[in-house]
């Protein structure tokens, strides 16, 4: 019985396996300590603003446009690479796990929801093109092309908020209320520039917990990486360019100015903002 038992330990033991060793497919930490600040990190509450204290309220639009250096932290890296991600991949993981609710981008109001199954579908298409026959040279057959969803295309992500005056607290004070991502459109055949096309808008209060907890890149100390909750809603550590404010004809700045006039009427923009605050403190 023991010569049995020797046996089949020997054969065992050359197939690779042992009764003294468990193998674990647990990949080893890609650090030199446990990083753990940002596992139950939730997102700075807001100060209670009530209604008698809005002295005065813009709604703004803006564009962040990620081909900027100062915000290509936010592009990069495409895929997810060990401990960092970008924006885009943890808004579409978020979606695809459910823990980020979207709403159909054909308004701002976030009134209708947009699964991520909806979402690829509507961006995934078909077309029909020609290839020569390699077997039959000079005839040609008609083959299926699809082309789907690639999140390395949003390139830019537009802005909604409030800024607003708290005379309780005599500050001058914003809010984010949704985020989307903005993707180019060019035309097939002559890659023409067609615009911009708005993906979803996301609430942004409702997507704060999954910023929160996660790290941005730091590109002077990997050691303290805020959160994209800090760069968006602390920090504001992004450069961008407004394309709207509230107004009697609810018109973007694209729909009445052209070429440099944007940018311009942009700046006018910006500066009665900056003005709404300075005024505030004018004796």
């Amino acid at each position: 019985m023991n010569l049995r038992l020797l046996l089949v330990s020997v054969l065992l033991t050359a197939c690779g396996i042992s009764f003294g060793q468990v193998l674990d497919n647990t990949p080893p930490r890609d650090n030199f300590y446990e990083k753990v600040n940002f596992r139950d990190r939730e997102p700075r509450p807001y100060v209670n603003v009530r209604d008698a204290d809005v002295y005065q309220k813009w709604r703004v639009w803006r564009m962040i446009d990620f081909r900027a250096k100062m915000n290509q932290y936010l592009y990069y890296p495409i895929e997810p690479v060990q401990d960092r991600v970008s924006l885009m991949s943890l808004i579409l993981k978020g979606m695809e796990d459910g823990t980020i609710i979207a709403y159909d981008a054909i308004t701002d109001d976030f009134t209708k929801q947009l699964t991520f199954e909806e979402f690829m579908k509507q961006n995934t298409s078909e077309r029909e093109i020609q290839k020569e026959d390699l077997d039959n040279p000079g005839e040609y057959i008609t083959t299926k092309e699809t082309t789907s969803f690639r999140r390395e295309n949003v390139k830019m992500i537009r802005l909604k908020e409030d800024w607003f005056i708290d005379k309780q607290r005599s500050v001058r004070d914003i809010r984010i209320l949704g985020m989307a991502p903005v993707i180019q459109q060019f035309d097939e055949t002559t890659n023409e520039f067609k615009g911009n096309q708005t993906l979803f808008w996301l609430y942004y209060d409702q997507i704060r917990p999954e910023l929160a907890k996660t790290e941005s890149f730091n590109r002077h100390n990997s050691a303290m990486r805020p959160s994209y909750d800090d760069v968006f809603n602390d920090y504001r550590f992004f450069e961008s360019y407004i394309t709207k404010m509230d107004n009697q004809q609810d018109r973007i700045v694209q729909s009445y100015a052209q070429g440099l006039d944007i940018m311009r009427e942009a700046e006018k923009m910006k500066e009665v903002l900056f003005l709404m605050e300075h005024d505030l403190w004018e004796f």
